[in-house]
């Protein structure tokens, strides 16, 4: 037996023994993993309720928000650091830098100053100063001083010799965030520990002590907002007994709690890697896409989920345990605009803007139409470009008679020219009556743009129904067919007094069970008298009967955006069956045209420069929908 075979057959006995060792008797570093691993922590998403009135009193931000106005007032854009972050030489430097014209040439819109606050002045560090200014620096005492622009997301950095009082460079930097001031780094702590999310989540009233890295921003370029745009921080609370820690993100720039994420302490979890949209997104995707949600409120039964691309759909909605609506949502946004030059229109070219496939319709006297279809949808997995913005909510109707159900869609870049926001909305009320709203909030690629909400309702009163129109009378609906919506308080109403009081101007419509008239509901259009400051439906009526391929789940987009003579149901009802003691769907289509004239505004939204030197939205929504009323049994 050679030497080499004896080492071959001697390693592989100390392997067989090792083996036998390691399944036989029990090792410490196994029995300390798996004593360990119960501590494994679930990461959990936290979204706040946007509700900013909370932070606007806290003493920090108040305080902060009129120094920011008196500054704006004043002529001066810039917020200096106070004399306790500063040392002597820092003192003459930033004195120097608020009258310096090119340090200061980003401050101004036109006329408008714009919020900028003076970050940080220290002494140079040789890597921010180029060959020139390290052979000055290497014999003067050399300062750099940061600025931060909040409206264009830009930091200036200087260098200033101190002793001969000279700006020695200049240089700004797109995109890019410097460390925070240390009165930023006390706001962030005020806002986190005073957020109610954050309160609930730890189950204890915290304090700073508690707090650690309060002004740790994400990335250079990212921050870890919704925005990348603006200022963010990510406060922590450590919990080591735990061995998790709860990240509350802050954004600065609009002093706001933006999200919260609980997560364990390892290497992979860092503030950094928060993102509020991406936080939302998967919040909103496990919660209220992959599953059906259940509201009980006010004697209604609702269950609701976000869909692929019809928005947010309620179902199986009951009141007092009496069944209302199977399925209620809006199914498309149709957009469109009109231009001139259809002549010269190429249509043979495919056109995208934001994402979307544009559409172009030619029309008469040299016109055309140009739009899209948009579609509103969960975040992920969706061919909606509008998506789902934190998630739905509930809140009390403005006249305290009953709730809303609402969810906010809106494309990421929102309200710059070619971006959208919409809102569905489900409005309940406590005598049983309900209305399905459309709300758009612009701003579109256009000041004379027409959006077509296209709203689905499939009430539930049981498998025979029949829709009816009023005309001096009611007549009942036959077959699938379509009308406009007219007001029908210029109509001349027959009938008895009660019934002239019960319908003039308000139901030229209702729906009512084939087997109980007194099972059903009258129909209100919208014509500007529910106090929302809607100029009216303008809309078109579909009834169709109900087919499960017709809408009953996610539907693709419908019809063209800018053919205005269809609304994209026709499809439906073209074989004209009968829908008389038939399941029946309702399709409401109302026609809304924007508006940006001054003092005008509708579906429009605009960025305007505030008081305070920041931007600020302005939004004029225009607000569509009709109004379902119970019938009541006496009559």
């Amino acid at each position: 037996m050679t030497k080499e075979i004896k080492i071959s057959i001697l390693i592989a006995l100390i392997g067989v023994v090792g083996l036998t060792g390691y399944w036989f008797y029990p090792q410490e570093p196994t029995k300390k993993q798996d004593d360990n691993s119960h501590k494994l922590v679930k990461e959990k998403i936290i979204l706040p309720k946007y509700d900013n009135d909370v932070y606007k009193n806290i003493p920090e931000v108040k305080s902060y928000i009129d120094d920011l106005k008196a500054m704006i007032k004043s002529g001066n854009a810039v917020l200096p650091l106070s004399s306790d972050e500063l040392d002597t030489r820092a003192k003459r430097a930033q004195k120097l830098l608020l009258k310096d014209k090119e340090f200061l040439k980003d401050t101004k819109d036109g006329n408008k100053l714009l919020h900028n606050d003076m970050m940080r002045i220290l002494p140079a560090i040789v890597s921010t100063l180029d060959a020139k200014s390290q052979n000055i620096c290497q014999l003067h005492h050399c300062y750099q001083a940061e600025k931060y622009n909040f409206v264009t997301n830009t930091t200036t950095r200087a260098i200033v010799d101190t002793d001969t009082l000279k700006v020695l460079s200049v240089e700004r930097y797109s995109n890019m965030q410097p460390d925070i001031s240390l009165r930023l780094t006390h706001i962030a702590q005020a806002i986190a520990l005073k957020a109610p999310e954050v309160k609930k989540e730890l189950g204890f009233t915290p304090s700073k002590k508690d707090i650690t890295m309060a002004n740790v921003r994400g990335t250079m370029k990212d921050s870890p907002c919704e925005n990348t745009t603006h200022l963010c921080v990510a406060p922590t609370f450590s919990d080591h007994q735990k061995e998790q820690a709860l990240w509350a993100v802050i954004d600065l720039t609009q002093m706001k709690l933006a999200a919260a994420k609980w997560a364990g302490l390892g290497k992979t979890t860092t503030p950094a890697c928060i993102g509020e949209r991406s936080l939302q997104n998967r919040y909103i995707m496990k919660h209220f896409c992959q599953k059906n949600t259940l509201l009980e409120k006010n004697g209604w039964k609702i269950s609701y989920r976000l869909t692929g691309s019809d928005g947010l759909e309620i179902r199986d909605i009951s009141f007092k345990g009496v069944p209302v609506l199977t399925s209620a949502k809006i199914v498309d946004w149709h957009v469109s605009y009109q231009e001139k030059g259809s002549s010269s229109l190429d249509t043979n070219t495919t056109s995208y803007i934001e994402g979307r496939r544009v559409e172009f319709v030619r029309g008469e006297d040299d016109n055309y139409l140009f739009g899209y279809n948009d579609a509103m949808g969960c975040p992920l997995f969706s061919t909606s470009v509008v998506l789902a913005f934190n998630g739905p909510q509930v809140k009390p109707l403005h006249n305290g008679n009953g709730f809303m159900l609402t969810q906010d869609f809106r494309n990421p870049k929102w309200p710059m020219a070619c971006n959208y926001r919409y809102e569905n909305r489900f409005e309940f009320y406590d005598d049983g009556s309900f209305r399905v709203v459309g709300v758009n909030k612009g701003r579109g690629c256009g000041d004379h743009a027409i959006y077509r909400p296209v709203m689905r309702i499939d009430m539930a009163l049981g498998d025979k129904e029949n829709l009816y129109s009023y005309d001096g009378g009611w007549k009942v609906w036959e077959k699938e067919h379509s009308e406009h919506v007219v007001d029908s308080g210029n109509q001349e109403v027959g009938g008895s007094e009660q019934l002239k009081r019960e319908y003039l101007g308000r139901y030229p419509y209702k729906i009512v069970s084939s087997l109980d008239k007194t099972n059903g509901y009258y129909i209100e259009p919208n014509h500007g008298q529910f106090g929302d400051n809607s100029r009216g439906d303008n809309a078109t009526l579909f009834a169709t009967k109900f087919k499960k391929s017709e809408g009953d789940r996610d539907l693709l987009t419908l019809g063209s955006c800018c053919n205005l003579k269809e609304d994209g149901v026709e499809r439906y009802i073209r074989d004209g069956e009968s829908i008389k003691d038939k399941h029946i769907v309702l399709w409401y289509v109302p026609r809304i045209h924007n508006d940006s004239r001054v003092g005008h505004e509708y579906c429009w939204a605009d960025t305007v420069i505030g008081d305070d030197g920041n931007l600020h939205v302005k939004v004029w929504p225009c607000t569509v929908g009709a109004k379902f009323i119970p019938i009541k049994k006496e009559h």
